[in-house]
């Protein structure tokens, strides 16, 4: 559990602490980085976590590590293998589970990741998340010094981690809940409600259609995601202990749209509940840097 044991009174303590949160993790990821690719030898490096863990970022971070020793990163996102779901009679779920294995297109991604470790040209697939549609390819010539970073929850799925040879892996979760005065917050309802935003902003989704995914999303969790990253090389914990001052101003409005006649009305007001202790005019989006993980769920300036 992460506690915070101070009281901001002003924006500039605010945007003091929001500084060294993002400093401590920074050095958190660059410590983990260095770990993972010292070796001259290592040519793949997967990075997964559960939903709303900070992989995206993280993958940028790696990207930039590894391209200051000379060689060239390839983000691979697992997420672009995902089935086209305009073929109903390949997927015809009303509801999508992007988090379990069952979404990826395994055929293509074993032909493909075969063609890639042979260092034969291949055809990165686009998905369209809006579209929940394959919308197109980019071929990619590999290169003999790349580095090919696959960046998915599903990276530590034996069915997919299997085709990828011998690797290097990073896993990156939310791993403690944060305290403030007499309040609580655990750290699976601090990624719920980073994904509520999310799903928001950028999947075109409101929060009671995340809140019908969720408990599936956190039964393949604790069954499928959990139990393999046990075999991951290196750990990060992304929780930042000031970012539930900020869910507040972006999670509350978008729980307050949720009908009362809704079946996840109360789940969405003990989660008011939560998130309405760590209520501040101090704590503002603009205090984030750009380059922050916590942008991944609110979105840049």
């Amino acid at each position: 559990m992460k506690s915070i044991d101070l009281d901001v009174k002003t924006k500039d303590e605010a945007r003091s602490f929001i500084g060294e949160c993002e400093d401590v993790f920074g050095q958190e990821i660059d410590d983990a980085i260095k770990s993972l690719v010292s070796s001259k030898d290592t040519k793949i490096v997967t990075l997964s976590g559960p939903t709303c863990s900070g992989k995206t970022t993280t993958a940028k971070k790696l990207t930039e590590h590894i391209e200051t020793k000379g060689r060239r990163a390839v983000v691979m996102s697992i997420d672009d293998f995902f089935i086209d779901r305009s073929n109903r009679n390949v997927v015809n779920d009303e509801a999508p589970d992007y988090d379990t294995v069952k979404a990826i297109d395994i055929d293509y991604f074993a032909r493909f990741t075969e063609r890639l470790l042979k260092g034969e040209s291949v055809l990165v697939p686009t998905y369209d998340f809006i579209k929940t549609a394959r919308t197109g390819y980019n071929e990619y010539i590999p290169n003999e010094n790349d580095i090919y970073v696959f960046e998915g929850i599903q990276a530590v799925y034996p069915e997919i981690s299997s085709l990828l040879g011998r690797h290097e892996s990073l896993f990156i979760c939310v791993n403690r809940g944060i305290r403030y005065h007499e309040s609580f917050i655990d750290k699976n309802d601090i990624r719920l409600l980073r994904r509520i935003i999310r799903d928001h902003r950028f999947r075109g989704a409101t929060a009671e259609f995340t809140l019908h995914l969720w408990d599936g999303v956190r039964a393949n969790e604790e069954e499928n995601i959990f139990p393999n990253a046990m075999n991951c090389s290196v750990y990060i914990d992304s929780c930042l202990a000031y970012e539930p001052f900020i869910l507040n101003k972006h999670a509350l409005p978008l729980l307050d749209t949720i009908p009362k006649d809704s079946r996840y009305h109360a789940a969405a007001e003990e989660l008011k509940e939560k998130i309405s202790a760590f209520e501040s005019d101090n704590f503002e989006d603009c205090m984030i840097p750009n380059n922050s993980v916590f942008r991944e769920f609110i979105g840049n300036l």
